[in-house]
């Protein structure tokens, strides 16, 4: 007798040799094939190139697959007329096991998971039990709570979901807003838990009940549910303009997009001692207002002393983000019009005035850029121009200042910030921003 093991309806898989990540894939056995999402096909000479998945999503890199093992396939699609697929075979890991498995290449950038696993591979293999989602998780779809989100918990609130969960099958989570831990890591994984630990990405599904009091807080937390593929409600919030540097925290890291490590806290009451965040940042970290710009309410703190100073003049500051401090040379400052890239100027670490305050010692940006040098593509690895190029996409945005900084130790380079209202009146060469601005306007106008 074959032993099959369990498997859910969805299922956390990886690709071995090309993607650590666990990505997201939907079992289903009405389905023949299993399909990947692929971009850039081509076929030439007798080998088939490919990229796997596509730049809006969280798990493309970029890289470029090739094979002269693949074959053509006919299928059907939802109007019942024959479309023809490439098919190769990729390892594909399942818990502790790994699987070569065929897979038609696809477009699936409309479709909620990446990866689908269709009942050929299943055959023999595993048994569906549909009761189950993600059985890597350990949560079964009907332990996982319904978690309800709101500003403030009243006793009519209270009273109305004890109502509530009288005719539901799962326990019912009421949160507030500000109870919530925000974080990304240092490996650049987002996570928002409550205080007890449960990370929100094991609810059933997020209902907003409010969100007009914090919609940065919401349009966060959207992205990491869309990110972790858990379903809320109302769809409009995925629609969201991002505000300040929170929801663009966790926008550019769903996106696969590198910054630096943070934590975010409701209220100077929330934020943990400094031997606490000594722990898990360092001795120096950056603590900083979410939503001011231009260098006001941004701290470094080195020392007890320091971290009460900070904590005083933050004192009014609604969320505050605590970043592990990261040692730099300078930054760089990207200009892109359009998907193109206008001007790119390196403003190297030196003294300004600003930095006789020792909790502004860690600033190096130049407003006015009189400290900019200007340079060129070519002086940067194609890889930290790409980063400019997918924040700007992740961010939606068609005229965007990207700023990167690098890592003396690690040599990383991480974004820290896309601005929608890039200096382009002033500064460096403005006839040549003009120009590429004029260039843009035709484009749309055309």
């Amino acid at each position: 007798m074959v032993n099959r093991k369990i498997i859910g309806t969805t299922q956390y898989v990886q690709l071995p040799g090309y993607l650590d990540d666990l990505v997201p894939a939907k079992v289903d056995t009405g389905a023949d094939n299993s399909a990947i999402w692929a971009s850039n096909i081509n076929e030439k000479d007798g080998e088939l190139s490919f990229v796997l998945f596509a730049p809006k999503s969280v798990f493309y890199t970029g890289e470029v697959i090739k094979t002269n093992e693949y074959s053509m396939t006919a299928v059907k699609n939802s109007f019942g007329h024959s479309e023809y697929r490439y098919r190769i075979k990729l390892q594909l890991k399942i818990g502790s096991s790994t699987y070569k498995v065929s897979f038609n290449l696809a477009d699936r950038s409309h479709n909620r998971f990446p990866i689908l696993i269709g009942k050929r591979f299943l055959k023999n293999r595993f048994v569906v039990d549909v009761s189950k989602n993600d059985v890597g998780s350990g949560f079964s779809n009907s332990e996982r709570p319904i978690l309800v989100l709101t500003s403030r918990i009243d006793k009519p609130t209270k009273d109305f979901f004890k109502l509530v969960v009288q005719d539901v099958s799962s326990e019912i989570i009421l949160e507030r807003y500000k109870s919530l831990r925000f974080e990304i890591n240092d490996n650049n994984e987002p996570r928002i838990s409550l205080t007890d630990g449960f990370d929100i990405a094991n609810s059933k599904v997020v209902y907003f009940k409010s969100h007009s009091l914090f919609p940065d807080y919401a349009g966060a937390i959207v992205k990491y549910l869309q990110y972790k593929h858990v379903p809320f409600f109302d769809r409009e919030l995925g629609e969201f303009v991002s505000r300040s540097k929170l929801s663009e925290m966790f926008i550019l890291a769903t996106n696969g997009i590198p910054v630096i490590q943070s934590k975010v806290y409701t209220g100077c009451g929330n934020v943990p001692s400094y031997s606490e965040l000594k722990l898990e940042l360092g001795g120096v970290f950056v603590i900083k207002d979410a939503e001011a710009d231009r260098e006001r309410n941004n701290y470094l703190v080195s020392d007890k002393k320091t971290y009460n100073d900070a904590l005083k003049r933050l004192k009014d500051v609604k969320t505050l983000i605590v970043q592990r401090f990261v040692e730099n040379d300078g930054f760089l400052r990207v200009l892109i019009m359009g998907g193109n890239i206008i001007q790119i100027i390196k403003i190297a670490k030196g003294p300004q005035a600003v930095n006789d305050d020792p909790l502004k010692l860690h600033l190096n940006k130049s407003h006015s850029e009189i400290d900019a040098i200007k340079l060129s593509a070519d002086d940067y690895d194609t890889n930290v121009i790409a980063i400019a190029h997918k924040a700007a996409l992740a961010m939606e945005r068609s005229i965007v200042g990207v700023d990167l900084i690098q890592d003396k130790i690690s040599k990383r380079w991480y974004v820290l910030e896309v601005n929608y209202n890039p200096r382009v009146v002033t500064g460096i060469d403005v006839p040549e921003k003009a120009k590429g601005l004029a260039k843009l306007l035709e484009v749309k106008h055309k």
